[in-house]
């Protein structure tokens, strides 16, 4: 599930709109709505391989031990797991918009680690690239991401993003709902489908896929914005 959105109604809508866009990209496509920005794809994660003893003590210690949840019998796949379980309800439940970014972050360490040391280099090096407005050097690392590691969520995630700045929407439009099977709790992959929809002016569909990112992440002003001009214009529509 998303949020109430099952994968299944993600790739329902995901057909629907692909075979519109085989057909052709609608005119009023060229335009689209305003420029969206990106949800925050830099965001400093501390290299526990760049710390020292003390300073990694330091960090372990952060949450108190009376406090800080037992995953010592869990298999790593599952302690993964336990913690983006818990993160997610913090993050839904959190109404302070900074703490909110905090817990965002803690996700997207988690996200960001494939288990191999090597894609995860190569999906930073196109991050990178992408952010230095070097497209051609990024789409060259994520696609090595997702040939080397087809079940790391977020190799998708940075594709179908780029794809997205490309104007490749069909592309985009795939990677994002791959991602989304991978990780139903993606709200990047949902803010970029959004941002497809929108595209493609079929505002309905952006406003339920940005409904959806928002269940998850509540306190996200990029999409609290989005929602708010969409849930204007549609009603605006019906007036």
């Amino acid at each position: 599930m998303v949020g109430g959105l099952t994968v299944s109604g993600i790739m329902k809508r995901f057909l629907l709109t692909f075979a519109l866009l085989c057909a052709g990209v609608p005119a009023s496509a060229q335009d689209g709505p305003p420029r969206m920005e990106v949800l925050p794809d830099i965001i400093i994660i501390p290299d526990a391989q760049g710390l020292d003893a003390t300073e990694k003590e330091d960090v372990s210690e952060g949450v108190t031990k009376d406090t800080a949840p037992d995953y010592s019998a869990l298999t790593p796949k599952a302690e993964r797991e336990a913690r983006l379980e818990s993160l997610f309800e913090r993050l839904s439940a959190e109404d302070n918009s900074e703490d909110a970014a905090l817990i965002a972050e803690e996700i997207w360490a988690l996200w960001l680690d494939s288990g191999s040391d090597t894609v995860n280099f190569i999906l930073r090096r196109g991050m990178a690239a992408q952010t230095r407005g070097e497209k051609k050097l990024a789409r060259h690392m994520f696609d090595n991401v997702t040939v080397l590691e087809p079940k790391f969520a977020e190799g998708w995630a940075r594709s179908s993003r780029l794809a997205y700045e490309e104007a490749d929407y069909s592309r985009a439009l795939i990677e994002a709902s791959q991602t989304l099977i991978l990780e139903p709790r993606h709200f990047y992959a949902l803010w970029t489908m959004g941002n497809i929809f929108e595209k493609l002016g079929r505002q309905e569909e952006a406003l339920e896929t940005y409904r959806e990112a928002g269940k998850l992440y509540p306190e996200l002003k990029a999409l609290k914005d989005r929602l708010g001009a969409l849930e204007s214009n549609l009603k605006g529509d019906v007036l």
